[in-house]
């Protein structure tokens, strides 16, 4: 390699493992010691241990040393007494093991190690991580899926995963990574093995895999020299030539072995490989050939590792060489470590008679010995540790690994066409959704998924499908303005048209419709040649797998749930070349994972459910919905519980619940902010300037800051509906048989001991007429007018001392304010401001107007007012007797939907790509306003109080946190400094609402600070 490449390569890596570019000489060589170590990690290490065990081998014991023999846990008793045997009678330094499971893999090595009088070296071909070759296990990504990761420190902290699991499991060796550049998309064994195409890449990849590997005390063995990548030929069955000359190996091939060796690899295996420009003679596989071992990759390349061989039983080598043949070659040509012998006493035995006639020095195998003893010391194998298999299981799968693997999953998602910024999917108040998932088998898609963001339809049909079925799919298909159309069950490979058959092709190429379509492909870009047009598609993206965790990631990536930020390690046509990818930016709106995802952790979550249990038993709510997220991530959001106490129907993710207050800064004070920022409203102007009271009345000046932190001397609220009612003597009677029955009542002024109350005089009417379409509850509508009346007497009522004192009538007032600025109602306002373009579809007033009665959780049965059980209806009476939609109450919603409005807020008034509200106002009216004075709150928020027990969120929350409570038993509390979200949604007021039991228990704030307790440090 050229002298300036190599120097140019060697500061480019340095600058992405250090962040900048070293100054200094001094640095710099330190920079470049760390990085490009000048020797294998292991050389030189236990000299004393190595040197007195070195005098006590014979040359059988030392030839021993250098072959390692293929292990299994699941071929049974004979295999286990023949591996016993081998290690016992030929003294053989290592195995490497393969298929099995981990238990009995754990079995076999202790029983190992304990016949051996040498430590032995434990393998795993494990490319993937120890899950490619034992059941139970995790199973990483293959090499090509982690070559489209831009960010090679994931790639480093999948090594260091991959290795603590293997030290857990008694291996020391990992035979992989793959460094081959993968050239030949025909490439009929590496292939998808392979980091991809462009060599820089795989050498930065490889690098950083071997790097957390090696860091964690693995030895690693970077495969297959001097490079496997451009062939069509499987050395499993023939010898491979890989032609080109010599500068065309040194820029592409050798290009990442060479990196390797910097970094200071621990191990190089020998490719069975024809290789021309490096050894000219006939049918030599670089495995036998000093040229490329000796010359080049010891004496050229400088690499002072463990040379180990390709599998010596492949077909590649046994066709020409035979047992014994084979290894002797493979000794001269400088391997240190013989990987899997047919015959190991042959084996040993020709090396021993190749020693003697002088062909092999005996200090030629000493260095061997000596590096593998050298290895051995480092890796800790030579302390021979039992491995305990108490817990194995689990702590090979320890969630902190899954960690991991879902940000590979993530960060591999790869964009490779996005017109006119089609994704992250925008204006969602305006979008009809399909996704149509192809299959093998018409298995259900992500639709789950998709509805988090917006409710859509999801069909599903199976790649078998004849040609009428898909025409009549893609003709329903065109009524819908946004089309997702995922193609699952990809192969890899050509001859096998990628799994993709020509109905399939004819319908994606043929589709049709008014808007944007999208095109989400399980598979690798070279899958992407299987079509001809795709055209018409917005945008394209490749999420690589059809598992449900990648396909899962990739319709959040859609909706920007989460970063697209892949790069294609292989060109797919005309569609993508190698190294390239879009990003759409950073994450705009909600995603969806796992605690661990953000520093939570889940066993201390559970106690969330502990305490809903209890509070479930004890009937202080009959279920709820519980939402967490942290850091913009969605880590809990389940379920619990029945809508009522008769358990008949479970409470489900998209059930709906009444708000109550949290009505407050869900709808009339965003509504507030927003015309703040247009400059139409401001907190510091007097209520009467806004013209929506009477002069005369005394509320005219009150200042709408004070009207905001419940401190400008209103009344808590005033009990409209007590005087529509009145007492019924016992002789009367009703007429409606839906009010006609007696029940202990009590009226606030005294108590009716099991008498009836009558409705005033022409105020209400059982059903809808023209002057009667105030719809208070079921066969149940208050006169039109009757609205002024209730607003009169807000006027008209009396002003208490300005001190801090919670009032409903401080938003209906806002409410006011707002529909007078905005020109509009309310609920229209908040809907096409905030709830439609947030892709909150649940979160609204009215909501039977919109969704099943079903849907909707039941508060309280109103035995007083109403008399039936209040399902769709808002539980407040005031904000009933005002049709449903009040300032102070009467917005439904569910858990999730509430949970972007409020994400918005710790946004900083942005979500999904839009500003709703600017940073400075949120601020403001988050903020404390007469802290001074002993009044906790915002403008309209709620706050923390941590010094007060009596406060609404726990013990733990920030003083900049804030939210608000809702007296049917919901609250919702954000903490920007600890970027916590947490929703809770329940009907505590069922059966009625003298039920307490929540708010004694404290149920929510010990929920909450349940959060609190869980929070770690993010690995």
């Amino acid at each position: 390699m050229g002298d300036k490449f190599l120097k140019t390569f060697l500061l480019t890596i340095l600058i992405v493992f250090f962040g900048h570019s070293p100054t200094g000489e001094q640095d710099l060589m330190a920079a470049f010691d760390k990085v490009f170590p000048e020797r294998a990690p292991f050389v030189g290490q236990g000299e004393d241990w190595v040197d007195s065990l070195l005098q006590t081998l014979d040359l059988e014991e030392k030839i021993g040393q250098m072959i390692m023999v293929q292990a299994y846990s699941n071929q049974g008793a004979l295999h286990e007494r023949n591996l016993d045997r081998m290690v016992r009678r030929n003294h053989i330094g290592g195995v490497a093991f393969f298929q099995g499971d981990p238990l009995s893999q754990a079995r076999i090595t202790n029983q190992l190690q304990e016949s051996s009088d040498v430590p032995l070296l434990v393998a795993i071909d494990g490319e993937n991580g120890l899950g490619m070759r034992l059941e139970g296990c995790i199973v990483y990504p293959d090499q090509m899926i982690l070559g489209a990761i831009a960010n090679e420190a994931l790639i480093y902290n999948l090594g260091q995963d991959m290795a603590r699991q293997m030290k857990r499991l008694g291996v020391h060796m990992n035979l992989g990574p793959v460094a081959d550049v993968n050239r030949n998309p025909d490439n009929p064994v590496i292939h998808t093995r392979s980091f991809g195409e462009n060599a820089g890449d795989v050498a930065f990849k490889t690098v950083a895999l071997i790097r957390g590997m090696q860091d964690e005390g693995v030895l690693t063995v970077a495969k297959h020299f001097p490079g496997h990548g451009d062939t069509g030929t499987d050395s499993h069955r023939d010898l491979p030539l890989i032609s080109g000359d010599r500068a065309r190996l040194d820029s592409i091939e050798l290009l990442p072995f060479q990196s390797a060796i910097f970094a200071g690899i621990t191990g190089v295996m020998t490719g069975h490989l024809s290789v021309p420009a490096l050894d000219a003679r006939t049918d030599r596989p670089a495995t036998f050939s000093d040229s490329i071992i000796l010359d080049l990759l010891r004496n050229e390349m400088g690499f002072t590792g463990l040379v180990v061989t390709d599998a010596l039983n492949m077909g590649a080598v046994s066709q020409e060489f035979e047992p014994g043949e084979r290894e002797v070659e493979a000794v001269k040509a400088g391997n240190d470590i013989l990987l899997m012998p047919s015959d190991v006493p042959e084996a040993i035995a020709a090396i021993k008679r190749a020693v003697r006639k002088g062909e092999i020095s005996e200090e030629r195998i000493d260095a061997s010995c000596r590096r593998i003893l050298e290895a051995k010391h480092w890796s800790g194998a030579w302390r021979r540790d039992r491995i305990e298999t108490r817990d194995l299981l689990a702590e090979l799968n320890r969630p902190s690994y899954m960690t991991h693997y879902r940000r590979l999953a993530e960060a591999s998602l790869t964009l490779v066409r996005n017109r006119n910024n089609t994704l992250p999917l925008k204006d969602l108040d305006h979008t009809h959704l399909a996704t149509v998932t192809v299959s093998n088998d018409g298995m259900a898609g992500n639709g789950a998924t998709a509805d988090l963001y917006v409710p859509g339809t999801h069909f599903t049909i199976a790649s078998t499908a004849s040609r009428a079925e898909f025409d009549a799919l893609r003709r329903t298909l065109s009524e819908f303005n946004t089309l997702v159309v995922q193609i699952w069950n990809t192969r890899d490979r050509a001859s096998r048209q990628y799994g993709i058959n020509d109905e399939v092709v004819r319908f994606v190429e043929n589709l049709e419709g008014p808007g944007r379509m999208i095109l989400n492909l399980a598979g690798y870009p070279f899958v992407l040649n299987r079509f001809g047009n795709l055209d018409r598609m917005d945008a394209i993206l490749l999420s690589y797998r059809d598992d449900s965790l990648f396909q899962d990631k990739a319709m959040q990536g859609l909706f920007g749930g989460i970063a697209l930020e892949g790069r294609a390690s292989v060109s797919g046509g005309r569609y993508v070349q190698a190294g390239e990818g879009l990003s759409p930016g950073s994450p705009v709106r909600l995603s969806y994972g796992d605690p661990l995802d953000v520093g939570l952790d889940p066993d201390t979550l559970l106690q969330m459910e502990r305490i809903i249990r209890e509070a479930i038993g004890e009937k202080a709510i009959p279920g709820c919905q519980l939402l967490v997220a942290r850091k913009g991530r969605v880590v809990w959001h389940k379920a619990y519980g029945y809508h009522g106490y008769r358990g008949r129907r479970e409470v489900r993710l998209d059930d709906i619940y009444d708000l109550a207050s949290v009505t407050k800064i869900s709808s009339t004070l965003p509504a507030l902010m927003r015309l703040h920022d247009q400059g139409l409203f401001h907190e510091d102007s007097l209520l009467g300037s806004y013209g929506v009271v009477p002069d005369h009345s005394n509320k005219t000046g009150l200042l709408v800051r004070e009207i905001l932190t419940h401190q400008s001397g209103l009344v808590a609220w005033i009990p409209f509906y007590y005087e529509t009612i009145e007492p019924l003597d016992t002789s009367q009677r009703l007429i409606s048989n839906r009010w006609s029955y007696s029940h202990p009542l009590r009226l606030g002024r005294g108590a009716y001991a099991n008498g009836n109350v009558k409705f005033a005089d022409s105020l209400y009417q059982w059903n809808y007429e023209p002057d009667y379409t105030v719809r208070v509850a079921d066969h149940m509508y208050l006169r039109n007018d009757y609205r002024d009346t209730m607003y009169r007497r807000i006027f008209d009522s009396e002003l208490l001392s300005h001190e801090y004192r919670y009032s409903d009538l401080s938003f209906l007032l806002m409410q006011l304010v707002a529909e007078k600025l905005s020109d509009t109602l309310l609920y229209p306002y908040v809907q096409e401001a905030f709830y439609g373009p947030l892709g909150a579809t649940t979160t609204g007033f009215l909501p039977l107007d919109r969704f099943p009665r079903e849907r909707i959780v039941p508060t309280e049965n109103d035995l007083f007012f109403r008399r039936q059980l209040l399902q769709g209806h808002v539980h407040d009476p005031g904000a009933a007797m005002l049709g449903g939609v009040a300032g102070h109450a009467g917005l439904f919603s569910n858990a999730n939907d509430l949970a972007k409005l409020m994400q918005m807020y710790l946004n900083g008034g942005t979500y999904g790509g839009e500003r709703f509200i600017r940073e400075e106002t949120l601020a403001e009216y988050t903020a404390c306003q007469y802290c001074e004075e002993g009044n906790r709150r915002g403008l309209g928020f709620d706050r923390s109080v941590p010094e007060e027990d009596s406060g609404p969120a726990c013990d733990s929350a920030s003083p900049s946190s804030y939210g608000h409570t809702g007296f049917t038993g919901t609250m919702v509390w954000m903490d920007p400094e600890c970027d916590l979200l947490f929703v809770f949604l329940s009907n505590r007021v069922h059966p009625d609402q003298s039920n307490g039991k929540l708010i004694d228990h404290n149920v929510r704030t010990r929920i909450q600070q349940v959060i609190y307790d869980a929070l770690v440090s993010v690995p």
